[in-house]
């Protein structure tokens, strides 16, 4: 390395090891006159050179021209820059903490929740969508009507075939001609086909049907599956041993009695439990359960619940409106409301089903239908 000196300092090549400790910088320097007596009294800068090695002229330079105020850039000299490491953990990729844990896992508690987000979201976006691609679709003109199976304040049912396949028998399907809340009907059956297939009667499709009244006549099909509802067995005086056989496919090895009479009834109970239990897990609070709106399905040997006019879906907030209610007197529960007076009015379908576990925690609303269903209970 070269460097540069005053008076009596040459060049020459100077070592500085690594572990040589610099000097302090902005060292005081000591200036002496000059010996020379052919030159004019000055101040000049003295070194004591004691020692040609180990860099000690390199440091004293570096410090003269710090004292002045002219130095080389830090490119050129060694200005005690020093390389600082962390020694902190590299990060990983993924950092599983317990606050992130509990936090996760409250998010996942919470989305699938009665009713329901993330189930609602895909029912909403995904499933409905590809139901409505692939369903088939019927006008009035394409069944053939048969046996009137009943009458009521929503609409008249009727047995009924497809005209371009005529049955056998009497009829394979049912058509019923709904009066009032046809709509509303026909998205709770869409609904509980998705979600809950084995809790209601089999629901095939619905549709408008365009006529000259004022009123809009709206059509819905089930494939039939029985005619007789809990309401007509239970009017039998041999109730409910005539269930016995349909319901267990066997009579019991057991003497008529208590005993076996509570088996027939638990088994009933436990059945139309089983169907409300998928009812409310969707959202869905029938608000007219009874005992003729629970059908018996010959195939599946099982109770199943109809009639879904005066449901409410809770998850989007179809058919519920806050000081409005609908039910049997009979059957329904003293308060006679599903959920307080003032709850406001369904928000936009998205809000609905996002808000949708916080109102049914706080209202409980699947206690309407398990109050009726107690009552049941007793009537048997």
């Amino acid at each position: 390395m070269a460097t540069v000196a005053t008076r009596g300092i040459g060049v020459t090549n100077l070592h500085h090891p690594h572990n040589q400790k610099s000097l302090f910088l902005g060292q005081r320097l000591r200036f002496k006159p000059s010996n020379n007596e052919s030159s004019p009294p000055s101040f000049t800068a003295r070194f004591t050179p004691k020692a040609f090695h180990g860099g000690e002229w390199l440091h004293s330079v570096h410090n003269l021209f710090v004292g002045v105020g002219v130095g080389l850039p830090c490119t050129v000299m060694e200005c005690g820059d020093m390389i600082y490491r962390s020694t902190l953990p590299r990060p990983s990729g993924l950092t599983v903490t317990i606050p992130g844990v509990v936090l996760a896992f409250g998010a996942l508690s919470y989305l699938w929740a009665t009713p329901g987000v993330a189930p609602g979201f895909f029912d909403m976006f995904v499933l409905a969508f590809v139901e409505r691609l692939f369903r088939p679709t019927f006008r009035k003109d394409d069944f053939v009507l048969g046996k009137k199976l009943g009458e009521g304040s929503f609409g008249v049912v009727y047995r009924v075939s497809l005209a371009n396949k005529p049955s056998s028998k009497e009829g394979d399907l049912v058509l019923k001609k709904a009066t009032e809340y046809g709509a509303v009907e026909i998205w709770m059956n869409e609904r509980v086909r998705r979600a809950c297939a084995n809790s209601c009667a089999d629901f095939v499709y619905g549709f408008l049907e365009r006529s000259t009244k004022k009123t809009p006549e709206y059509w819905l099909i089930w494939r039939f599956e029985g005619d007789a509802t809990l309401a007509d067995l239970l009017q039998s005086r041999d109730f409910p041993y005539n269930v016995e056989t349909l319901l267990l496919g066997e009579v019991q090895d057991l003497p008529k009695g208590l005993e076996r009479e509570n088996r027939i009834i638990q088994t009933i109970i436990r059945q139309l439990l089983f169907a409300l239990d998928g009812l409310h897990s969707t959202g869905i609070v029938h608000r007219d359960i009874k005992p003729q709106n629970i059908i018996f399905s010959e195939g599946s040997r099982t109770f199943k619940i109809i009639d879904l006019g005066a449901a409410t879906d809770l998850r989007v907030g179809i058919n519920y409106i806050p000081k409005e209610f609908l039910l049997d007197p009979r059957y329904a529960a003293p308060e006679q409301y599903i959920m307080s007076t003032q709850t406001p009015s369904a928000p936009s379908a998205p809000v609905a089903t996002a808000l949708s576990p916080v109102l049914w925690q706080l209202n409980l609303p699947d206690r309407f239908d398990i109050y009726s269903t107690g009552l049941i209970f007793l009537q048997m």
